[in-house]
């Protein structure tokens, strides 16, 4: 048993009470014209992140009980601290989502049952890997195979195109953070 779970504590969120608020990662999935946008977990092979419905947690090792469970790691995971997630890989997207159902917290963040995002806006992932959310702001987002979308800075690009990785198309960055946040009816994470 983790660390994690067995420091855990449970939470109930009621209707009548506010959603728990945490900072989260996600990969980004759209056709080569920039439609389509979906936000996915940076984790496997999860479901993506439906625009305009609450994603719901299920757990993927045996579903012999419901999602978030004290002696499992399913859930929908986020974190107190935005820092933590600059070890998370190949993050696009970094935003503040909605918790809420049932919610279980531990010494890392929350693993919930229902959740939608709040805030959202790209990152250029080299550039949070470094410097954490206040690095630069990506000037144009790649596509890749596989409908594959990152977001990059022009240095890590050009970076980038050194070692191999060519983007088969090029968007601007801006027009796909607005279209995203358009596409999930959300603000922009100002950080």
């Amino acid at each position: 048993m983790s660390a994690n779970v067995s420091l855990a504590r449970e939470l109930t969120v009621g209707a009548t009470t506010e959603p728990i608020v945490a900072w989260r990662a996600w990969a980004l999935t759209g056709h080569r014209d920039g439609t389509e946008l979906l936000l996915r977990p940076v984790a496997g092979r999860s479901r993506p992140w439906r625009p305009m419905e609450p994603a719901e947690a299920a757990c993927k090792h045996a579903r012999l009980h419901g999602a978030p469970n004290v002696d499992c790691s399913c859930g929908l995971h986020g974190t107190h601290d935005v820092e933590i997630l600059r070890r998370t890989r190949c993050p696009a997207v970094l935003g503040r989502v909605a918790f809420w159902g049932r919610v279980i917290e531990h010494e890392l963040g929350y693993r919930a049952q229902f959740g939608y995002p709040q805030r959202l806006a790209l990152v250029c992932q080299f550039c949070f890997w470094l410097w954490g959310p206040h690095g630069t702001r990506p000037a144009v987002v790649g596509w890749l195979q596989r409908d594959e979308l990152i977001p990059f800075c022009w240095p890590h690009l050009e970076q980038a195109q050194r070692y191999g990785m060519e983007p088969r198309r090029l968007l601007p960055a801006d027009e796909i953070d607005l279209r995203l946040r358009e596409t999930y009816a959300v603000d922009l994470l100002a950080f």
